[in-house]
């Protein structure tokens, strides 16, 4: 493997500049709130404002019989978001395919399918699960799952069941629902979440828990692999060390964008974890940098 890709929720705000786009911090919550009042939008007082302030650590003290619709209604928020044509993912899949850079992996963090829909809108067919070698076919690894991936094995109707959201685990066959229509269905219907990782602290996972497993470690090894590892809009967040170990363990050259703010983060944070690497940490944002991105990564 030369070249992974880590993109976090900032790369996929900053990866088009009109229409919608997922949004950061507060406003996920407020969009939330917005999109789904029965659920999202009951939140108020002192816990709204918990959310907007620190969303993850918000949600680890949500009452954990509400984990479950609480996901389900955000599924269906990320799944309405599609990339447009100028959209920076669907040019980097451009890129890779004009190059043949089969061997490219792409992670994404996030629960929206921007990165997946690009690749695909350009021809490429996105290989879950393990490297791909072939032609026109490029690794997509899911660490935190996503909007419309779903655990086949276990179903149950929603508002007959209840259970407590990280203390519950399902396995089996994962399918994907890409039909707006079927996957509104199945949110609305089933109480069962998506294949996702609950926004809390520890990422933990109810549907298709091996999956994720898989994922991460996956993960762990296309970073012990990569020659260039690239990492576009991801924070650093120490707790999350099941992304920023393998980046500290990676003999690879880190690419790192984020912003200002979080370049100086990821500084202090290599500066113990990576000393003496010969990383290349960048001011901008994803739009701001992406032709220095794709230069590192051969494109």
């Amino acid at each position: 493997m030369s070249t992974v890709f880590l993109f976090g929720a900032g790369a996929s705000y900053g990866s088009d500049t009109g229409g919608r786009r997922p949004p950061l911090g507060a406003d996920l919550f407020r969009e939330l709130a917005a999109f789904n009042p029965p659920g999202w939008g009951t939140i108020t007082g002192n816990l709204a404002e918990e959310f907007q302030r620190d969303f993850e650590a918000a949600f680890a003290t949500v009452q954990p019989h509400a984990y479950g619709p609480l996901l389900r209604a955000m599924a269906l928020y990320f799944f309405q978001f599609v990339p447009r044509p100028t959209n920076l993912y669907f040019d980097l899949a451009q890129r890779i395919r004009r190059a043949n850079a089969w061997s490219v992996a792409v992670c994404s963090l996030n629960y929206e399918r921007l990165l997946e829909l690009s690749l695909s809108g350009a021809g490429i067919r996105p290989a879950v699960g393990g490297p791909s070698n072939q032609a026109s076919q490029v690794e997509l690894c899911l660490p935190h799952g996503c909007c419309h991936l779903f655990c086949d094995s276990v179903r149950a109707v929603s508002g007959m069941v209840s259970f407590a959201g990280g203390m519950v685990q399902t396995n089996g066959p994962i399918i994907v629902i890409g039909d707006p229509a079927q996957h509104r269905a199945r949110i609305e219907q089933d109480a069962m979440p998506p294949v996702m990782s609950y926004f809390e602290t520890a990422k933990r996972t109810t549907s298709g828990a091996s999956f994720i497993d898989g994922q991460r470690a996956r993960w762990h090894e296309l970073a012990a692999c990569a020659t260039v590892l690239v990492i576009v809009g991801v924070r650093v967040r120490e707790h999350d060390n099941h992304i920023w170990d393998p980046i500290s363990a990676s003999g690879a050259r880190v690419v790192y964008c984020a912003g200002a703010t979080a370049a100086l983060e990821y500084e202090a944070w290599a500066g113990v974890n990576r000393p003496g690497r010969d990383d290349v940490v960048l001011r901008g944002y994803f739009a701001d940098e992406f032709g220095t991105l794709c230069a590192h990564a051969g494109l």
